[in-house]
């Protein structure tokens, strides 16, 4: 009897016992999770940081340009997977590894599975998407998991940019520091305060197996996202800018180039091309030309020096100059035309459409060598002396120089008077031709418009404005028909008889180009006969369009090349041809542009009132038309193209993947593959505009 009351005592006591070890057990795991930050652990509680998400930069119509996105390192355990289940799966797997990234032959994939059997954390391949990882978790081995299978997938931040290279080194690029994301350059450094967001923290408790379990806290924050940045960039322009300018540097092998496009009332960028040479004589989008390298001009600048003498009523355009033999000499320093034996006696004006250095520099040399400051007091005016404050960070090259300064000299104001002894950077130069398109009104260029987070926009950018006025009306409107006049090669246009413009190559009747060419001669006063073969240009072309009412502004600079033949240098020969070809798509693209190239001696109030007209009837009309040709195209038939706008066309081809090229602006005149036959998505259709 007593050893049965023994037993019972025995099994209550170790009842009780279980019961407290079991209560202790919850009590710590309980603990570990929702303990108060004041109770002190065998490993301490520690906050760990949680990185906020980027905030993604957007072009203008809030396509992504550049976008955070977690990629993973993926890594493996191969000591963790069964021996059994690795040689079985192991020649599978391989393949499927091999299919996914094409990186790797699948006997290399297997060959480095087998190397590193032993290791236990051998990385397999990094920067994997997510969709990529999900994928792979069904692969042999893989579909394991962890514990079985030895897949380690570890999330690191990353920022995709959807549209590759395009704009790259103005949207910026970022690097990865201690899994953190730091910008480098460009809009992602310029908006960072932005973008970045605020990052938040987590109280956590390390367990077995050094696994951080979150705690609860009255000091744990979440990480607040960043905002998105809205960018001026215009996708389509952007492509054609770079598609023009990769081709003429190929074409010439320059050491750079680059383009800018901009609205010219807004002064937002909507277009900036930037391409270098490397090393391997490819051509990349490494620094941002446009904004930091500071050129010398040439002739570009010869548009400030003829509107200083206008706007002083020095001159009219109507007045004679006599550019002699071609050659003047100042202080024992030669300026020429590239005329030989001149152009004699000309009109002022026309000395602007012919680009005649002598001209200019004998008639600013005149009116300005006794009081140059008056000279260097204008070009202050129009924003030429001194860097512009633009929204991204640069660090400037300019020089302008000043009277009084110890290089000054005799040389420099006639010198200065056709864009020589200074260097100004295109952006600068391109902002003052905006102005003149603009009737005198210079605004800053403005590359971001708003910043945006869920709720819609939340700060807006509005142009600025540097100047209401930097020159007269009178001037401006008597100096561009001489500048459509470099443009044109109507002779029945021009004022008195002289040779063709120097950018004569470029005119279309589509629409009205008013601009200025200029080629530059780099370290001249090097040049020999035995540099013959190896002196390098500049060449240049800065204008807008169209003429009776500009909407853009635009600037190409090739910078050094060489031309063996002494023939192919001019910026009407290199440079202007570029600025016509991202014209004309800019012309196919835009819907607006067909009717502001209406004649200039209707009525803005007409303009206005004709086109909201013409844009609903064209709508209507567009919608019957796309239909049929999404039906043809259904059907694996070509439509009927003819007669159509090209911004009308593009878009239904691409939804079907098939793809077009194209030249000229306007309407589609003629189609490589006719109406009703048969089409693939392999094939390129070729289109032609009037």
């Amino acid at each position: 009897m007593k050893t049965k009351s023994n037993k019972k005592w025995s099994l209550i006591i170790t009842f009780i016992l279980v019961l407290i070890l079991f209560s202790f057990i919850s009590f710590k795991l309980f603990s570990v999770q929702y303990s108060d930050t004041s109770i002190t652990y065998t490993h301490d509680p520690k906050f760990e940081i949680l990185d906020a998400k980027r905030g993604s930069i957007l072009s203008e119509d809030g396509r992504i340009l550049s976008v955070y996105m977690p990629v993973y390192d993926v890594r493996l355990d191969l000591v963790t997977i069964d021996s059994v289940l690795f040689e079985k799966e192991i020649e599978n797997l391989s393949k499927q590894l091999h299919q996914l990234f094409k990186d790797r032959s699948a006997s290399k994939y297997e060959k480095d599975l087998l190397d590193n059997k032993d290791e236990r954390y051998f990385l397999l391949k990094r920067d994997v998407s997510y969709m990529q990882l999900h994928k792979m978790k069904t692969f042999p081995i893989f579909n394991q998991g962890k514990n079985k299978g030895g897949f380690i997938p570890e999330i690191k931040s990353a920022r995709i940019y959807p549209f590759g290279s395009l704009a790259k080194v103005t949207i910026g690029r970022v690097y990865i520091e201690d899994d953190s994301i730091i910008p480098k350059n460009g809009i992602e450094f310029a908006f960072n305060q932005y973008l970045q967001g605020i990052p938040g923290k987590q109280l956590t408790q390390e367990i077995s197996g050094k696994v951080l379990v979150p705690k609860k806290s009255d000091y744990n924050v979440l990480p607040q996202p960043g905002k998105d940045v809205i960018t001026t960039i215009n996708i389509e322009f952007q492509d054609a800018a770079e598609v023009a300018l990769k081709k003429k540097l190929k074409e010439t092998h320059a050491e750079w180039g680059c383009v800018i496009l901009m609205e010219v009332e807004t002064g937002d960028i909507k277009a900036i091309a930037n391409l270098h040479r490397g090393k391997d004589n490819l051509y990349y989008d490494s620094k941002n030309h446009a904004i930091v390298s500071a050129i010398v001009p040439g002739s570009t600048f010869k548009l400030a020096s003829f509107i200083s003498i206008l706007d002083d009523s020095y001159l009219k355009l109507s007045d004679t100059v006599d550019t002699d033999d071609g050659k003047i000499n100042f202080y024992g320093s030669t300026i020429s035309d590239t005329k030989d034996g001149g152009y004699g006696k000309l009109a002022f004006g026309d000395a602007f459409v012919v680009s005649s250095n002598v001209a200019i520099s004998k008639v600013i040399n005149e009116n300005y060598k006794d009081q140059p400051y008056k000279f260097y007091s204008n070009l202050q005016k129009y924003y030429l002396t001194e860097p512009l404050e633009l929204q991204l960070p640069f660090r400037s090259s300019m020089i302008v120089r000043k009277p009084g300064d110890k290089l000054w000299s005799g040389t420099t104001l006639p010198s200065m008077s056709y864009g020589y002894e200074m260097h100004i950077s295109p952006i600068q130069i391109l902002t003052f031709y905006n102005a003149i398109a603009n009737n005198g009104k210079m605004v800053s260029p403005r590359f971001v418009t708003a910043i945006k987070d869920k709720t819609g926009i939340i700060e807006s950018f509005p142009t600025i404005v540097l100047s209401n006025k930097i020159c007269s009306e009178r001037t401006i409107q008597s100096i561009i028909p001489y500048m459509e006049q470099v443009v044109s090669n109507q002779r029945e246009n021009w004022t008195t008889d002289v040779i063709n413009g120097t950018a004569k190559n470029i005119y279309t009747e589509q629409y009205s180009i008013a601009g200025k060419t200029g080629t530059i001669k780099n370290e001249f006063w090097k040049w020999s006969e035995k540099t013959k073969y190896n002196r390098t240009y500049t060449a240049s072309f800065a204008g807008f369009f169209p003429v009776e009412k500009p909407k853009y502004s635009c600037i190409v600079v090739i910078h050094e090349f060489i031309d063996t033949t002494n023939e192919n240098h001019y910026g009407g020969q290199v440079a202007a041809p570029v600025f016509r070809e991202i014209s004309d798509k800019v012309f196919a693209f835009d819907s607006e542009l067909e009717y502001l190239s209406t004649q200039s001696y209707i009525s803005d109030e007409k303009i206005d009132r004709v086109t909201s007209e013409r844009l609903e009837n064209s709508i209507k009309l567009n919608q019957n038309t796309i239909t049929l040709i999404k039906s043809d195209l259904n059907k694996g038939i070509m439509p009927n193209l003819k007669g159509m706008q090209l911004r009308d066309v593009i878009p239904v081809f691409e939804n079907y993947n098939l793809k077009i090229e194209f030249e000229g602006a306007g309407k589609v005149i003629f189609q490589s593959v006719n109406k009703g036959d048969r089409i693939d998505n392999q094939e390129v259709i070729k289109i032609r505009l009037s």
